[in-house]
């Protein structure tokens, strides 16, 4: 078989390509299941007792609602890492709380829904070893907690909201199979 001039410089192109996919970090090592703390954003305007979760186009927000007459907070959460407050407004009867959102609109109302809330603890536990599971993390005086679609996990305590993410571990029989067809590519024998 011959080679030409273009099929030398491109096999290299594929194998060094193959072997930077192959040895690049990811920012959540992936060796076992984890939550993550993404980021914090501190308290200053009372406990949180109920997030609502919204979408509107490629953004994702969270309305973090506190007792009546605290603020609203609009938080934008499509990059957990940096979440960005873009509103904190407070409702303009003495009590009221959200009925419905979407995106960045809300229904709210003026009768309080509010229930006793009771602060909880909330562990982030490891059973990576499951004759041995240990604590990661603690969050103690948990007012709020909610699993939001996309892997997010919101949690409010009287250190602030925290962003939590999941992670799952990759399938090494998965991770084999993309190394062999980006090396070799898609075969009707393998």
């Amino acid at each position: 078989m011959r080679r030409t001039k273009y099929q030398i410089p491109t096999l290299l192109t594929v194998a060094l390509l193959s072997v930077c996919i192959l040895g690049a970090k990811d920012k959540h090592p992936k060796e076992q299941d984890q939550i993550v703390i993404e980021s914090q954003i501190p308290n200053a305007d009372g406990p949180v007792t109920r997030f609502v979760a919204t979408r509107h186009y490629d953004r994702s927000y969270i309305y973090a609602e506190r007792e009546a007459g605290k603020p609203v907070t609009l938080i934008d959460v499509t990059n957990p890492s940096h979440p960005l407050i873009l509103s904190q407004a407070t409702f303009p009867a003495p009590s009221g709380n959200l009925l419905a959102v979407a995106g960045t609109a809300a229904l709210a109302g003026d009768a309080a829904t509010e229930k006793a809330v009771v602060p909880q603890t909330i562990r982030i536990m490891d059973f990576s070893d499951p004759a041995k599971p240990t604590v990661s993390k603690q969050f103690d005086n948990v007012t709020a907690i909610q699993n939001v679609s996309g892997g997010l996990i919101l949690l409010a305590n009287t250190d602030g909201i925290w962003i939590l993410s999941q992670h799952f571990a990759a399938d090494p029989a998965v991770e084999k199979s993309y190394a062999y067809k980006v090396v070799y590519g898609e075969s009707m024998y393998h």
